[in-house]
């Protein structure tokens, strides 16, 4: 990858989310799609690995080695740990140096609930990275965009974005949002819901890895779901030796229902003080549903009965938030320019 010519402006979008870190660089589309996690070595501070290979390194590691996730319920946590990951990220970009990132415009996506500090810890975080052109949008304004819809038109579009740590639900209209609500119920919660379980009901402690592995795999919010029972290993807390854990897709189905029964109070909630002709939009065109865990299986059909509303998972629900980051590069967020005609 090489960086824009010195007279070029860079243009740079951030999605720095819970679970994964997701960066475009224009004329260069997506150059980073990984786990949103850093492994530095505590005496000397060195990072030992970022990305895809640290988060392999979580729950495995030794005392020297530090594994830290920057972002904790879309918020960042740990201003180092982010700071270095993203410095990895771009130091990846080949000739770029501290001159263009001066004079770079970045956009950083957050969830639309964001209070005003943390979107100024958002925004100081790339002024330490010398990006001093610099402002920050909400996800499911981005995640519209990203996935091809034009939020421009006045018409209601609904976006459900169910994340890593967040899940943010909005009503867009004429280029911007007209109300928003976010709770911190998503991914990462799900994961904790998993690991709570197996220890109450099977004494058994299971590491980070391996709930969300247990997620992925069995999760299905189908009313005929097909049963599948999976083995996963883990240690026994009375006997402290390693011990095989069975889980079947209708207790993930037990574990996993309360969670999105609460997302379905928010769409609800968001619903109820959508203004009427807004409302008809959106049920004649259907929800929008974003993010990781919008991928598990049924959850279409779940929202969709307990609402009576079209739902419908985006095409690229992982990577259109930052996807929409280019549009937003083009008009810096302004809902009277459509940069989808620039």
């Amino acid at each position: 990858m090489s960086a824009a010519t010195t007279h070029e402006k860079l243009g740079l979008g951030i999605d720095l989310g819970t679970t994964n870190l997701l960066v475009f660089l224009e004329r260069k589309g997506i150059i980073f799609d990984e786990p949103a996690v850093i492994a530095f070595d505590r005496e000397s501070g060195k990072i030992v690995a970022a990305g895809e290979d640290a988060h392999k390194m979580l729950g495995k590691v030794h005392d020297k080695i530090s594994v830290v996730k920057p972002l904790r319920n879309g918020v960042i946590s740990d201003m180092r740990a982010a700071k270095a990951l993203l410095t990895y990220v771009l130091g990846k970009i080949e000739n770029l140096t501290e001159k263009d990132l001066s004079k770079t415009t970045c956009v950083i996506c957050c969830p639309s609930e964001v209070t005003k500090i943390e979107r100024d810890v958002m925004t100081d975080l790339a002024m330490k990275m010398k990006i001093t052109d610099v402002f920050i949008e909400e996800e499911i304004k981005s995640g519209a965009l990203g996935s091809g819809v034009d939020i421009f038109k006045s018409k209601g579009v609904m976006v459900v974005d169910i994340g890593g740590g967040t899940t943010d639900v909005g009503v867009i209209s004429f280029g911007d949002i007209v109300l928003s609500r976010t709770i911190r119920r998503a991914g990462s919660f799900m994961d904790d819901e998993i690991s709570k379980y197996v220890k109450k009901t099977q004494n058994v402690e299971i590491g980070e890895l391996t709930s969300e592995k247990m997620k992925i795999e069995l999760g299905d919010l189908l009313v005929d779901a097909k049963s599948v029972v999976a083995r996963y290993a883990g240690r026994d807390m009375v006997r402290g030796i390693p011990k095989w854990v069975m889980l079947s897709t209708a207790e993930m189905q037990t574990i996993l229902t309360p969670v999105f029964d609460e997302i379905v109070k928010l769409i609800t909630g968001v619903l109820k003080d959508t203004p009427p002709e807004l409302s008809a939009d959106i049920y004649n065109h259907g929800i929008l549903l974003t993010g990781g865990c919008s991928m598990i299986r049924g959850v279409e059909q779940y929202i969709q009965q307990r609402i009576q509303v079209p739902v419908k998972v985006v095409h690229n629900p992982l990577t259109c938030v930052v996807e929409g980051t280019k549009y937003l590069l083009k008009n810096r967020g302004d809902y009277l320019v459509n940069p989808l005609q620039l």
